[in-house]
């Protein structure tokens, strides 16, 4: 049993409402799980309606009860069916993000959660992975990071469970103030402060605001870690925070000695054969204390290198650090992690070498795609397809040239680009590199025709564009055709 319908019904505010024959009593009915889908529902679970733009749960309201939903709820009572228990409250999406907040308290376990500009998907699953060494660990396995989706991640947490680890996506103010009340992390982590949403937001002043919100949230004691390479950021975050949490200090590039009580930091960073090596310097409260085992990622830049770092911070945090065996198992955890799908997931085809980074993009996570693409793919022809960068409004002119400006600094043999910015993009890069070859493409299928006119065995094929450009299906469409 998670809960009864009872608890439930105090957890969301709601009225009990009972269209069955028999005198309910609400603390008797067991939930045993909580579902927003009649394809997936299990007997004894909580169906919960919600209603979106194309979509409305109460229409399945009869359904749910039908395959053996144990209780519902829904914000209109006139549709509840015969013989059902329901709970009525005014907005299904709140009710479903309380009950993920008691469930939260109910476990009794850790929250960590993640935000940033770039980097939030694949912090978070280092970060879950490392610490699966010592801990039992729940984290979404998609990207669940809005009102929904993370709520629905805390709510399928099983029972034991040491930690969970949530992400939390923006698209404006106050949205992180909301996901951050519900998960009320004891870590929050902002990765990085970019230009992602700048259309919405409108600087960058405005994003860090809106990551910080995510400070509202933390419990008592609570810690945030930030990457303190942006000093900013940093010093942002010294002045705003309460004096009831702690901040932590992540950092690559610089060695600064920060006011903040635990400082991790990248040592003896180095350029490989297979991506980057280094060694991690945890300073707590003044005393360094080195982590001592030989580090390396599979991937180049610093950003790579900062996953890393929060991951060995959480690690630290939660206590599984203690030992040599310990810590070894930690660092061959972040050496064979592999890049998520769509996230510069690397797949070696009979034919082809292909990067498939095309689940988002930003100037930030394109110029990472570039070094990463330039240092993995040597010994190739180096081909790019590219898409535009959304949600960046009056400022995607610029932040596209200045991405072509980056692009031309590599020894790519051809780009094919496409979106509404290309022209500003092929300005920037000429003003750099006008010999390097770029094709203009009028859309994302006219560059998988001339991908295919164009590419040859042993060519390297790096897809990298915002999420609606669907270049994923494209990079599959060349990794299925590169095994024929």
């Amino acid at each position: 049993m998670m809960f009864t319908l009872e608890e439930v019904k105090k957890a969301v505010g709601g009225r009990l409402v009972s269209k069955t024959d028999e005198n309910v009593f609400a603390t008797s009915i067991e939930v045993t799980g909580v579902s927003t889908d009649t394809r997936t529902i299990k007997e004894g679970e909580l169906f919960i309606a919600l209603k979106g733009e194309n979509f409305d749960g109460n229409d399945y309201l009869a359904k749910a009860a039908e395959l053996g939903a144990s209780a519902l709820i829904t914000n209109d009572e006139k549709r509840v069916p015969e013989g059902a228990n329901a709970i009525i409250v005014e907005d299904t999406v709140k009710a479903l993000g309380l009950l993920a907040n008691h469930y939260r308290f109910k476990l009794g376990c850790k929250v960590i959660a993640v935000t940033g500009s770039v980097g939030k998907t694949s912090t978070r699953t280092m970060i879950a992975e490392v610490l699966k060494t010592g801990l039992k660990v729940h984290s979404s396995e998609k990207n669940n990071n809005n009102e929904i989706g993370m709520a629905q991640t805390i709510l399928s947490a099983p029972e034991d469970s040491d930690v969970i680890v949530v992400e939390m996506g923006m698209r404006g103010e106050g949205q992180i103030s909301y996901l951050t009340k519900i998960a009320r992390p004891d870590i929050a982590i902002i990765t990085n402060i970019g230009y992602s949403h700048i259309g919405i937001l409108e600087s960058k002043d405005a994003i860090m605001n809106a990551k910080m919100e995510i400070c509202e949230g933390l419990t008592d004691g609570g810690i945030i870690a930030i990457n303190s390479d942006d000093r900013k950021l940093f010093d942002h975050c010294v002045k705003v925070l309460t004096i009831n949490n702690f901040i932590a200090g992540i950092q690559v590039s610089s060695d600064d000695d920060l006011p903040c009580p635990l400082i991790v930091s990248a040592t003896d960073v180095k350029e490989t054969d297979e991506g980057m090596s280094f060694g991690a310097k945890l300073k707590r409260m003044g005393v360094d204390s080195e982590f001592k085992i030989p580090l390396n990622v599979g991937m180049y830049g610093e950003p790579a290198i900062r996953n890393a770092l929060f991951a060995i911070f959480c690690a630290y945090m939660m206590g599984i650090t203690g030992t040599p065996e310990s810590r070894q198992k930690i660092a061959d955890v972040i050496r064979n992690k592999s890049a998520v799908d769509g996230r510069g997931a690397i797949t070696e085809t009979k034919r082809y070498f292909i990067m498939n980074d095309a689940y988002n993009a930003s100037p930030e996570s394109m110029a990472n795609s570039f070094l990463n693409f330039s240092r993995k793919a040597k010994g190739h022809r180096k081909v790019l397809a590219l898409g535009g960068m959304l949600e960046l409004g009056k400022f995607a002119p610029g932040l596209h040239e200045l991405t072509g400006k980056d692009c031309a600094s590599y020894d790519f043999d051809r780009v094919f680009v496409t979106g509404d910015n290309a022209d500003e993009f092929i300005k920037g890069a000429h003003m750099v590199n006008m010999k390097l070859e770029i094709v203009k493409c009028k859309d994302t299928e006219d560059v998988q025709r001339r991908l295919e006119d164009y590419v040859r065995d042993d060519d390297a094929i790096l897809f990298k564009a915002s999420h609606s450009f669907g270049f994923e299906k494209v990079a599959k469409y060349f990794i299925e055709k590169g095994n024929a």
